[in-house]
């Protein structure tokens, strides 16, 4: 039986946006699209997973999602506007995920894209105004929010596991030992496998679950003391280090 979705996107119209509550702790399925779709958080926090890693999405940002790339989004008190594009009418269709900050021009464009009817007049200022969208939408740099996954089997099961609980006290010793293997094959096999440092991908994982904690009204110190960190003040800093804001701050943000 074909979803509402597939319906809305055999639509004959380059541009569709449609807006979408969910509560917190809904999971939607994993899934894909027939069109290239930019997932936008009006509202809470979203965690996108895909085969190439885990994207956070807060308020205020958005990720691009090419077309047919199974993904799954769990979500934290949620209302996202979603835009589908045909992948014909971008200059240059996104590969992979990636996650862009919503410019306030950005976000109005969007706005009154949700005033626009299903089949617009492509040539009125409707037309134009979805266009824009697109192109302004296009144009926005990546941000840091992604999360890279290994393809191999152990590793990626030790950075998950590691994922739903981090700590940054968490050593490489452990993990080579967990692998049966020593430090330094450890240390290569886990750049090869994520293109990261072990310690920068662990401090990536420290704060992408922060911010989902954050939008949840947990504490600074109560996150600071639960990721291993002697006091609130040396992951704040940490945080600012990483996002650019405070983390007390984050949570605001829109």
């Amino acid at each position: 039986m074909p979803r509402p979705i597939d319906t809305l996107e055999d639509t004959d119209r380059d541009v569709i946006v449609v807006e979408t509550a969910h509560p917190t702790g809904y999971v939607v399925p994993a899934h894909i699209h027939k069109r290239v779709q930019l997932l936008y958080a009006t509202t809470g926090i979203m965690r996108l997973e895909t085969e190439y890693g885990t994207f956070v999405v807060p308020p205020g940002f958005a990720a691009w999602i090419p077309l047919g790339l199974v993904h799954r989004v769990h979500t934290i008190g949620v209302i996202t506007r979603s835009v589908y594009v045909r992948r014909t009418a971008l200059a240059a269709p996104p590969e992979r995920c990636r996650v862009i900050e919503v410019s306030p021009l950005l976000r109005e464009l969007i706005g009154a894209a949700m005033k626009v009817p299903l089949l617009y007049e492509r040539a009125s200022r409707d037309g134009v105004l979805m266009a824009m969208l697109v192109a302004e939408a296009s144009t926005r740099p990546t941000v840091s929010l992604h999360l890279p996954m290994p393809s191999e089997p152990h590793l990626a099961a030790l950075c998950h596991a590691f994922f739903k609980s981090p700590s940054q006290a968490s050593a490489p010793s452990d993990w080579a030992g967990k692998l049966h293997i020593g430090e330094r094959t450890f240390y290569r096999r886990f750049v090869a496998g994520t293109g990261m440092t072990f310690n920068r991908w662990r401090q990536q994982a420290c704060v992408l679950v922060a911010m989902s904690r954050l939008s949840l009204g947990d504490s600074v110190t109560r996150i600071a003391l639960d990721m291993g960190y002697e006091n609130p003040s040396s992951f704040s800093t940490m945080f600012k280090k990483t996002m650019g804001v405070a983390p007390s701050l984050y949570g605001n943000r829109s």
